[in-house]
């Protein structure tokens, strides 16, 4: 068991860079990807090129998860200036949303495509490189092990089957009981090439939903263990061992004006609540607040 007590100031301004750099590789990467498919940069002659790319799971998912990694970035940066990193719970959805479903696209990729057309194919060629692999990995890594400050419930891994389904539908419809000989898509994923179509659903969607908690578990895993470490740091570090709770909440100010650059003052009410549960004190949370703020106002 590692016992040692970890400067949350300073992991979390880690946490901040590393989802920074995290957030731009995903949503740069989906931004370069989508530019090169819909303007055909590979001068491909198929119904995928060009505007057809948006028909393409691969690239929605893309573009979701993109937009979510875009999202973050805003927090991250005022993360760094406030050193108060917090993601709303919507934006941690959307991203759930959107690395369910790359990672899907990987796990198909790496497996279907790779049998059908080759692993370099699949996983490296043309803008394959950043929709099938970079962009899966980096969101994986974002989702999981940077951005997980949130508890997710068992309930949302339903939820974030949504998009699978909906698009599911749409293909099975289009793809395959339209057709392309029809007006319809190609059965470009070979749903219904080597077993029947609702078998290939069923096993898409049971995998979605195993992916989903998968990701749903690691998340949540990383959340504890840096819950923990939060309450630890506060709750047994010396750098608290004060004599009272009010030399504490001041010491909290003094220390968090230091990383503050500009914008609003963040009050860290979970930390102060912490000390108030160390310190033991009966002291109104309005009365604490009023010593931080107050303090931090003053700290030049």
């Amino acid at each position: 068991m590692n016992n040692k007590i970890y400067d949350i100031r300073k992991v979390n301004k880690m946490r901040c860079i590393a989802g920074l750099v995290m957030g731009l590789v995903v949503s740069i990467l989906t931004f370069v990807a989508l530019i090169l498919n819909v303007g055909n940069f590979y001068n491909e002659n198929s119904p995928e090129a060009g505007m057809g790319t948006l028909r393409m799971f691969t690239t929605l998912s893309n573009i979701i998860v993109g937009s979510g990694a875009l999202l973050t970035i805003p927090f991250q940066i005022d993360g760094l200036r406030k050193n108060n990193y917090h993601l709303p719970n919507w934006i941690v959805d959307v991203l759930y949303v959107g690395t369910l479903g790359v990672a899907l696209t990987f796990t198909v990729a790496i497996t279907v495509i790779s049998f059908s057309d080759g692993f370099v194919y699949a996983m490296f060629s043309k803008s394959n490189i950043f929709l099938h692999t970079i962009n899966p990995i980096c969101a994986i890594i974002l989702f999981t092990f940077i951005n997980s400050d949130h508890n997710i419930k068992f309930y949302k891994s339903f939820i974030s089957l949504a998009p699978i389904v909906v698009y599911a539908i749409i293909y099975l419809i289009l793809a395959i009981i339209v057709g392309d000989e029809s007006g319809g898509w190609r059965d470009v994923y070979k749903f219904n090439e080597y077993i029947p179509w609702p078998i290939t659903f069923i096993i898409i969607l049971a995998m979605a939903f195993g992916i989903s908690n998968l990701l749903r578990y690691l998340h949540n895993l990383k959340h504890k263990h840096t819950k923990d470490a939060i309450i630890r740091y506060y709750k047994e570090s010396t750098d608290y061992e004060l004599s009272t709770i009010e030399e504490a909440i001041s010491k909290l100010a003094k220390d968090n004006r230091k990383y503050y650059i500009r914008g609003d003052i963040e009050v860290p009410t979970r930390i102060i609540t912490i000390l108030k549960e160390r310190y033991n004190s009966n002291k109104d949370m309005s009365e604490l607040v009023k010593i931080y703020t107050n303090t931090f106002i003053d700290e030049k």
